[in-house]
């Protein structure tokens, strides 16, 4: 039968992309309830919108930009989540990292493809009072997708650069380079597509595959202020520059180092900025509070202030402290044994002790025995059979085999110097390897393990991982940590106090180093540290009271420590 009545059907469903209005009320209805599932719903309509063949109309780019604009609180969420969470799983992490990336690729290619269509026909361009509002955003979503491949310890593509770079040009022949514009509404301050080109530029030149997430977020940060005191210049003057870019090229920048005389050469100097960040460093030893000067919440004494260290000397002149290896890498292939899990390279290590001295490995032993009774007594009051047995079977083993096994796993050393080596490792397999990540070591035809610190990442085209790692100890020494008691209880089992027991810990003892001038130290499980805390220490048959001092170093869960001996035994 035949419908005549038109009244009684549903109208076509309406683009809600198609207008400015309807996009309104597109992103009023977003779930903002569910941040993750709001922002995958925005670049799923990003990756449509920039799908369709229509006019490169005014009304269009509009749309563009308010989704753009209504998008910003959720990228700047899911980039907290990421930010703040260094040990999350793999998966957690791709879901968070693709979410961000894809819509700062997508804005940047919707962008892109209206500026592309202003350089085809400029005197018939309807956008092209917003041309450079929009090309200083471009940037910075490319910016953005730099800073996420950053995060990743990943390459940049050339292509990425050849748009960039590209994009500048347009900003300069148009003369609107240093146009000020506002980038988005909540914006308190004014930029330029030269600011928004800079800031990318000297974050590539900050980022050396050897900072986290968290130390790259805040750099890029204080660059929001520090990048109007840059300025590119045409050719190159050695007596102001210090960095160049040729805008002809799919590179990014270089330190200048005489280059060739180009039309498309732009170099730049950072002393107007060492000069802002100068003025900051004296202002934090005087007491003064980070985010009084604009440093942000994140920004923690004394490790902010170290951190200022490292980006001043990275884009100073002289780059005379600038990060560096201490000794020449020598290219050497051989397998490498390596143990991520903390007490199992303590184990490692207290066996290539005992290896020699011998003599020791039955205090050693019993001092092992000892912990696992008083853990007993800690939870259940008394030593269990299953811990006796247990003791039994260690001492038939141990006199069956001294060495001990470990979950190990085996790389190709590609090269190695006085101080560290250099590997490349598969990622689906090691994803667990991170920076700052503590190991322990023994290349092959050797005769005992050395500790090291995960110190470079990068990811290579072919998947890999190619790793840097510095040694920390050559002959580490196994210790046990054991935090003095501040009173008994009065209530023990076989001697033991059942409720106020303290367990020892593992620790491995680093003695003194000329060449990184650092004294003895100590390192241990993070969450026993703490200045001026009291430990008896028991290195191999001998036991010494000490105080924990400086922090020397932290990682996801240890530390590195000074310490001071009370009373030699």
């Amino acid at each position: 039968m035949l419908d005549f009545l038109p009244f009684g059907r549903k109208k076509p469903p309406t683009d809600p992309l198609g207008t400015i209005k309807a996009a309104t009320v597109w992103m009023n209805d977003l779930p903002m309830g569910d941040t993750f599932a709001a922002h995958e719903q925005v670049v799923t309509a990003l990756s449509e919108f920039n799908e369709k063949s229509e006019a490169f109309s005014k009304e269009r780019l509009k749309v563009l930009m308010h989704l753009d604009e209504g998008a910003q609180a959720l990228q700047q969420s899911l980039t907290l989540q990421y930010i703040i969470n260094p040990r999350m799983s793999k998966q957690v992490e791709s879901r968070l990292w693709n979410a961000v990336f894809s819509m700062n690729w997508q804005l940047a290619r919707g962008y892109h493809t209206f500026i592309m269509a202003y350089v085809g026909d400029p005197n018939h361009s309807e956008i092209r009072n917003e041309i450079p509002l929009i090309t200083a955003r471009a940037i910075r979503h490319f910016a953005m997708q730099a800073k996420w491949h950053y995060f990743r310890y990943e390459a940049i593509g050339p292509k990425l650069w050849k748009h960039v770079n590209n994009l500048y040009r347009l900003a300069e022949y148009d003369e609107f380079d240093q146009k000020p514009v506002q980038l988005y509404p909540q914006c308190q301050r004014q930029t330029t597509g030269s600011e928004e080109y800079l800031q990318l530029l000297s974050l590539h030149v900050l980022n050396t595959n050897s900072l986290f997430p968290k130390q790259i977020e805040m750099a890029d940060m204080w660059l929001d202020l520090w990048a109007g005191s840059l300025r590119l210049d045409k050719g190159y003057d050695p007596e102001r520059h210090v960095f160049c870019v040729d805008l002809g090229a799919d590179k990014g920048p270089y330190r200048a180092r005489k280059p060739l005389a180009d039309d498309k050469l732009r170099s730049w100097g950072t002393k107007r900025m060492m000069e802002i960040i100068a003025g900051i460093q004296k202002s934090l030893q005087a007491g003064e509070i980070p985010a009084k000067l604009g440093l942000g919440e994140d920004c923690r004494l004394p490790t902010c202030l170290e951190f200022l260290d490292r980006v001043s000397e990275q884009w100073s002149r002289s780059g005379g402290g600038r990060l560096r290896r201490k000794q020449e890498r020598v290219s050497k292939v051989k397998l490498i044994d390596v143990v991520k899990d903390f007490r199992e390279v303590c184990t490692l290590v207290r066996h290539d002790n005992e290896a020699l001295s011998p003599r020791v490995q039955e205090e050693e032993q019993k001092a092992k025995l000892t912990y696992e009774e008083m853990l007993d007594v800690r939870l259940y009051g008394f030593v269990t059979e299953r811990t006796q047995k247990k003791a039994g079977t260690s001492v038939l083993q141990g006199q069956q085999s001294s060495v001990p096994t470990a979950h190990h796993e085996r790389w190709v050393m590609e090269n190695e110097s006085e101080f560290g080596f250099g590997a490349t490792v598969e990622e689906v397999k090691n994803d667990w390897v991170r920076l700052g990540k503590l190991i322990g070591l023994k290349p092959e035809r050797s005769h005992h393990w050395v500790i090291g610190v995960v110190r470079r990442l990068a990811l290579l085209d072919t998947g890999q991982r190619n790793v840097g790692i510095e040694v920390l100890g050559k002959s580490p020494v196994s210790v046990m940590l054991k935090a003095t008691k501040p009173r008994n209880s009065g209530f023990t089992v076989n001697g033991v106090d059942a409720v106020n027991v303290v367990l020892p810990v593992q620790g491995l003892y680093l003695s003194s180093n000329q060449e990184t001038k650092t004294g003895v130290s100590v390192i241990l499980d993070s969450s026993e540290y703490s200045p001026g805390r009291h430990f008896d220490m028991q290195v191999r048959s001998r036991s010494y009271s000490i105080t924990m001092g400086k922090l020397i170093e932290k990682g996801d869960d240890w530390v590195r420590a000074s310490f001071d001996v009370q009373k030699k035994p």
